[in-house]
């Protein structure tokens, strides 16, 4: 038999009330899955971080764009005054939900911008806000742990009470000589403002190529690569997209393998490049993991991966 807490509490003669529930309690309970509003946008508080004038904002108001179509997005554009907001949304019309807060017209958390926030989203009810920037919400604090980490809590806070996604924009620091290859490393602040979001996002240019980096507690880590033309992102797809730019006879092996298992002699047929140099190519590919084969008298073909994305 399942105790509650009121069971332990009559046990022990005492009068009291006591906060949370049983763990089968919660595993029980049948919630509702919350739908991925955007293909690029995990579910939940999300935290993108990008160097100034990488495209932080551009990509933000991106998927603004393709979410207001059918659901109200909240977008909180903080350092845009209204001749900005003409420029940077003249691509939307009547038909896209969105209501935008510009420079000036809203308080920092600690100052009143808790409250309007609170109003904005009961009243507005949005599926998605947007701040562009954190530095223009958040509580002013003297940088600790602590202090970071309470600011970026009192947004999740709000945005959890009404149930409604979140992309919050922040900076990355520059590069430096310490630097590790982690991406997510490089959000300004990221010790404890990582500790607060359901997800984090870099936008980063790296050796020629634009790349959005996801990982968050319910999705496995991810790593798309985006070309930007005619003001739009789009998203590079395949097995190849990655070596495109860095390495392109690489990527012209992944695409023939795409198709179809190929032996090294098929692909140097099919490419017409030198045998050695597929081979070369070939074996580089096995040692990353991307192609494989069960011995040396068999065709090479794409390993397949199950990650979620």
């Amino acid at each position: 038999m399942m105790n509650t807490y009121s069971d332990l509490s009559r046990e022990e003669g005492l009068q009291m009330r006591c906060v949370g529930q049983t763990l089968m309690e919660v595993l029980t309970e049948t919630l509702e899955i919350k739908p991925q509003l955007h293909h690029w946008l995990p579910a939940g508080l999300t935290l993108l971080g990008g160097k100034t004038k990488s495209g932080k904002s551009t990509l933000a108001e991106q998927i603004a764009e393709e979410i207001s179509e059918n659901k109200k997005v909240l977008y909180l554009a903080l350092e845009y005054n209204k001749r900005m907001v003409q420029g940077r949304f003249e691509r939307f019309t009547p038909r896209h939900q969105v209501y935008v807060v510009l420079e000036g017209q809203m308080n920092r958390m600690g100052q009143g911008g808790e409250q309007e926030l609170k109003d904005l989203l009961s009243h507005y009810k949005p599926k998605l806000v947007i701040v562009d920037i954190l530095a223009k919400l958040k509580r002013q604090n003297n940088g600790y742990y602590e202090a970071e980490y309470k600011a970026m809590a009192e947004i999740k806070e709000l945005v959890d009470i009404h149930d409604v996604d979140c992309l919050v924009l922040t900076h990355s620091g520059k590069p430096s000589a310490n630097d590790s290859d982690d991406p997510f490393d490089k959000i300004i602040g990221s010790t404890a403002l990582q500790g607060v979001p359901d997800n984090l996002m870099v936008l980063e240019q790296s050796k020629g190529q634009t790349k959005l980096h996801t990982k968050g507690r319910l999705i496995y880590p991810s790593e798309k690569i985006l070309n930007f033309e005619g003001g739009i992102y789009t998203e590079r797809t395949g097995a190849s997209a990655e070596y495109e730019d860095k390495a392109p006879v690489q990527a012209l092996v992944i695409k023939e393998l795409e198709k179809a298992p190929m032996t090294v002699t098929e692909l140097r047929d099919a490419l017409g490049k030198d045998k050695s140099q597929i081979s070369n190519i070939c074996s580089f590919l096995a040692k990353e993991g991307k192609i494989s084969r069960s011995d040396r008298t068999q065709p090479w073909s794409l390993v397949e991966t199950s990650l979620l994305t």
